[in-house]
């Protein structure tokens, strides 16, 4: 996670907190340094989860979260790993055929240097064939 992401997702946002985008400032907090967004390491699972598996759907998208939540900060320059489990799939029809599918996934994200996950949610996508 790398300062200038975090800045691009502040300037995107509207969110200009110093403790993601003021270096000066974060170093005189408790973690140091700045550090991403909370909602900025969720929206990583997509582009992390094509790390993880490869999908032959024709289109997928994502409805939401059930729960999320932020254990331990991301300081920008760590790295991020995400760990998923299908934990649900449901077929979705249309005309009585099969279209599709709806995937709950419980997700963890890991920070580099930290015991606690930085964030771990249950989300759901859902994809058509």
């Amino acid at each position: 996670m790398t300062q200038r992401e975090v800045d691009h997702f502040a300037e995107a946002t509207g969110n200009r907190a110093p403790i993601h985008i003021d270096p000066e400032f974060g170093a005189t907090t408790p973690y140091g340094g700045t550090i991403a967004f909370g909602i900025q390491v969720l929206a990583m699972a997509t582009m992390l989860l094509a790390d993880i598996w490869e999908l032959r759907a024709t289109n997928g998208v994502d409805v939401g979260a059930n729960r999320v939540r932020h254990l331990a900060p991301v300081p920008t320059g760590a790295a991020v790993r995400l760990g998923a489990a299908i934990v649900a799939a449901d077929e979705l029809s249309v005309g009585g055929e099969g279209a599709g599918v709806r995937v709950t996934l419980d997700l963890t994200f890991e920070v580099e240097g930290s015991e606690r996950p930085a964030c771990v949610a249950e989300v759901v996508f859902i994809y058509w064939f």
